[in-house]
């Protein structure tokens, strides 16, 4: 499970238990800055073996292997800044960060604070929206990505 903005500084495993339930579950976290940000990772030890966590600005990720399949992966949790040139470098890294581990799978989730369809964003310019759109479509492109859409809602 990953959660975004949590805008929590600490994480206990009281909380994590509150949001997982009683049974046992792994986890890793990224504090908030500010009032903003948070990144909190969980998973079932069960079912999933976590070797390493590791935090960038704005990413939390956890590398591992499925127990069942001894399939390794890596899941990334995100939460892109707004500022334009924070999130370019957003962009660089995890780029960059997934060519380099390319033979693994990999799962990104997370809020990117861009859209696909430059009309599904409110409140910009055409110009901003376009190159908030083209951006992303050139991330999802390089490293191979596929944004799954969410039924029923209005921003992915």
């Amino acid at each position: 499970m990953c959660l975004q903005e949590s805008k929590l500084r600490e994480v206990d495993d009281f909380l994590v238990k509150s949001v997982c339930g009683n049974s046992c579950f792994g986890y890793s976290f990224q504090p908030s800055v500010g009032g903003s940000g948070g990144l909190l990772t969980c998973w079932d030890p069960s079912v999933v073996e976590v070797w390493c966590t590791i935090n960038y600005i704005h990413v939390l990720i956890i590398k591992g292997k499925v127990i069942l399949t001894s399939q390794d992966f890596i899941i990334a949790n995100v939460y892109a800044p707004c500022d334009l040139y924070a999130k370019q470098e957003l962009w660089v890294r995890l780029n960059q960060f997934i060519l380099e581990n390319g033979d693994v799978n990999f799962c990104i989730c997370g809020d990117f604070n861009s859209v696909r369809m430059a009309t599904k964003r409110k409140g910009r310019s055409e110009i901003f929206r376009r190159w908030m759109q083209t951006t992303l479509i050139i991330l999802l492109m390089v490293v191979f990505l596929l944004d799954l859409s969410l039924c029923g809602r209005l921003f992915t």
